[in-house]
């Protein structure tokens, strides 16, 4: 197959190799793991099913994404295993080296074929020696009788796999699963490729270290303890400081003491009772040395101490800042991502307009880019809807016909500022002011006294400029999930626009989900936090009223100490100024403790379903403190705030639907969102069966795309299980396996499957499988 075939861009490509090679190396060194793990010993039965459905899903990726030679070492080397099934079969030690010689091998074929393509040609011809020695130890001699090669295929052994790019495994591009099954002895042969033989070394593999996110984050919370036990030496410190002062009033008392002390008169005293005071007083005087002595010690241990604890402290924030930094990644995957759904955009609606992005350089957490994929979709979607002009609208206003939408991402102190643009009509804002009105949303006197920022602010309420909706826009909902999502990432929406010339969203957020600034303060005894990007001032709340002035601007107040059941009180309380969506309060609280840097902590599952707190993180006590929401205070004043609760059918609206895609290779997973995103379609993604039924039971989908043979939950399986949920009954279904055989077929059409496809899947494949109906073949 050749590039043109495979229907993506040279960079979509690209980096789709990329995602195949560290996926590729992940299986190969697991098989590497079960036969090493088994010793001298043959595999047992499921070591060697596991084994062949690791090899069989790489076959079907790697023909996805056109890797030809691959797909033949794979097919061979599931055959192997296939063959290690039947019995009776020969098992030795040499039969195992050679095994892991040969998953070597593969490892650093693909390695080589990343650097120089021709020099990988012969490593690939010695792997089919390799695999061909292990016939002759009668591993595979039924199985090479009844193989017959097949035609080599139209590509020629010149395989490009791009050099190292960029991954973006980490974000949250809705991305579709499609595993391979298990070796089926009716598959049709794989192309082989026929090269002469030339020994040849295989290169050592260069050497990448790829670590998984969770230990980053084991990591992570390491150094977060280590922040804690600062905080506790340094009060021990200050302990050790408080003793010293006291030693030093002590002292100062005994001298004085000693001062004052008058010998009787010579007459009253005998001479024995004159020396025993002599030598009391130079006893004395003896013990204050000493003790001046050990405070001036104390004292310079002390001072030491906290050297050392300054230090420590410089070392803590250096391991967290680099484990934050191996955390980041560039703008340039996630404004890639835009790219393609613009792309999409212009497709389906036929909008005039180009991307612009800057700032592909700047990095932020890779959790945070996962968070933005989405707002950003539906930021895109809204700019094609609401902003672009038709092109005679355009012209007749004197601008390019070719509408301009510009990305921009900066970074800010310790804050991610991402920028979208459009140089579209604008928001018109006294359309958008009578719209609020007609809905009951304002009163007629709140939008006269409204300024435009004020209306501006008001988007994302349920309310749209568009008095229609449609499959892209129209019902306001889109930009109330954006302000949601950012909200939870303990960031803020601002919008501005001008007439005629454009509309601007800004989005401003940590650049890490781990380490972040949040004012603290403390209600009823309990120190609770609010992010400090919401948090405008701080001020003085009276007793008894229910509204404050801050900046000559009446604001409503909300009693946090009744709101978290610690009972009013009728006395002057500090309050602090909360901000969200354009919506401003002010949070009675007891103290203010003051702002800080914090290490953000996930809720567990007893306090995940309070919807009051984002997050938590750890005092230097070891104390628990809840961080607040700002989204859910500002819901408690104002009702007609962004995050209110919607109907799940007015959930964010999409151009063809939402799909859901299942399978165990990455690599498919990001060459089906890439196909299903063309065609307009949001495309969720789950590694096996068992993570996509639980997806389904908290999100209805438009579409299912699955493979068969997956670990914890097979495709036929999850089927079946879907099919028994009322909402999934008439759900179109399609099967990507390798296993297209007729008991398949046959068993697809009765859970009423739409179309079993073939791998390796191609787009025409993939659209014909969504305009077709099963039937038997």
């Amino acid at each position: 197959m050749s590039d043109t075939d495979l229907d993506f861009d040279p960079d979509e490509l690209a980096m789709l190799r990329q995602l195949f090679r560290a996926e590729a190396h992940d299986a190969l060194e697991a098989v590497t793991s079960r036969v090493l793990a088994g010793g001298s010993a043959r595999p047992t039965p499921d070591t060697l099913t596991e084994m062949m459905r690791v090899t069989h899903t790489l076959k079907g990726a790697a023909g996805t994404v056109g890797l030809d030679v691959m797909v033949d070492l794979a097919h061979r080397l599931e055959s192997a295993f296939a063959a290690l099934g039947r019995e009776p079969s020969p098992w030795t030690p040499s039969t195992g080296d050679l095994i892991v010689e040969v998953t070597d091998g593969l490892r650093g074929y693909l390695d080589q074929l990343a650097t120089d393509p021709a020099s990988a040609v012969p490593i690939a011809d010695r792997l089919r020696e390799q695999i061909r020695r292990i016939a002759v130890f009668g591993i595979l001699r039924d199985a090479a009788r009844d193989e017959e090669p097949a035609p080599p295929p139209r590509r020629s052994t010149r395989e490009i796999l791009a050099p190292e790019r960029p991954s973006t495994d980490s974000m949250a591009i809705p991305t579709i699963t499609i595993t391979a099954g298990l070796p089926d002895t009716e598959a049709l042969p794989e192309p082989v490729f026929d090269v002469p033989s030339t020994e040849i070394a295989v290169p050592e593999p260069k050497s990448y270290l790829r670590v998984e996110p969770d230990r980053i984050d084991a990591l992570m919370s390491s150094a977060g303890e280590l922040l804690f036990d600062r905080t506790r030496i340094e009060r021990r410190v200050q302990l050790l400081r408080t003793v010293a002062r006291d030693l030093a009033r002590t002292r100062q008392d005994l001298r004085d003491t000693l001062a004052r002390g008058e010998p009787p008169a010579s007459g009253s005293m005998t001479r024995g009772a004159h020396e025993s005071a002599g030598r009391a007083s130079t006893a004395l005087a003896h013990v204050e040395n000493e003790l001046a002595s050990q405070t001036t010690l104390l004292s310079q241990t002390t001072a030491a101490l906290l050297d050392e604890i300054e230090a420590l402290r410089r070392t803590i924030g250096d391991l967290q800042r680099g484990l934050v930094r191996i955390r980041m990644e560039s703008a340039k995957n996630l404004m890639t991502h835009a790219a393609r759904t613009l792309r999409a955009l212009r497709r389906a609606t036929g909008v005039h307009v180009e991307l612009r992005t800057l700032g592909e350089e700047t990095e932020f957490d890779k959790a945070v880019a996962e968070q933005l994929v989405d707002p950003l979709t539906q930021l895109l979607r809204n700019a094609v809807a609401h902003g672009v002009e038709p092109p005679e609208e355009r012209a007749a206003r004197g601008k390019p016909l070719t509408a301009t939408i510009t990305i921009r991402a900066r970074q800010d102190g310790n804050l991610l500022v991402l920028e979208m643009s459009d140089d579209g009509r604008g928001v018109d804002t006294t359309a958008l002011r009578d719209r609020l009105v007609a809905t009951g949303r304002w009163t007629l006197a709140r939008a006269q006294l409204a300024t435009d920022a004020d209306v501006l602010d008001a988007l994302g309420t349920g309310v749209s400029v568009r008095g229609d909706a449609d499959e892209l826009a129209g019902r306001g909902i889109g930009l109330d999930l954006v302000r949601q999502t950012i909200a939870r990432l303990g960031g803020e929406v601002k919008v501005t626009s001008s007439a005629g010339k454009g509309t601007t969203f800004s989005l401003r957020l940590p650049l890490s989900t781990s380490l972040a600034q949040a004012m603290l303060f403390k209600v009823g005894g309990q120190v609770y936090a609010i992010p400090a990007v919401h948090v405008t001032e701080t001020t003085i709340v009276e007793p008894g009223i229910s509204t404050a002035i801050v900046r000559h601007e009446q604001l409503p107040v909300l009693r946090l100490e009744t709101l978290l059941g610690h009972g009013a009180t009728a006395e002057r309380r500090p309050g602090v100024v909360v901000s969200f969506a354009g919506k401003a309060m002010v949070c009675s609280v007891d103290k203010i403790v003051g702002p800080r840097e914090i290490i953000i902590k996930p809720l567990g599952p007893l306090l995940a379903p309070l919807t009051l707190y984002a997050a938590a993180t750890i005092s230097g006590s070891g104390k628990v403190q809840l961080i607040l929401d700002p989204a859910q205070l500002v819901r408690r004043v104002y009702p007609d705030a962004p995050g209110e609760a919607v109907d799940a059918s007015s959930g964010p609206m999409v151009l063809a639907g939402r799909a859901l895609v299942v399978d165990d290779s990455r690599a498919i997973r990001e060459a089906m969102t890439s196909m299903l995103g063309r065609e307009g379609w949001i495309v969720d993604v789950a590694e096996d069966g068992a993570r996509a039924l639980q997806m389904a039971r908290q999100q209805k989908y438009d579409l299912v795309v699955t493979d068969l043979e997956m670990p914890e939950l097979g495709g036929f399986e999850l089927i079946a299980r879907l099919r028994k949920d009322e909402r999934f009954t008439q759900t179109p279904i399609v099967i990507i396996t390798s296993r297209a055989n007729p008991e398949h077929r046959r068993k697809a059409k009765d859970l009423g499957v739409r179309a079993l496809v073939a791998k390796p899947i191609t787009r025409r494949k993939l659209l014909e499988a969504l305009a077709s109906r099963l039937e038997p073949r």
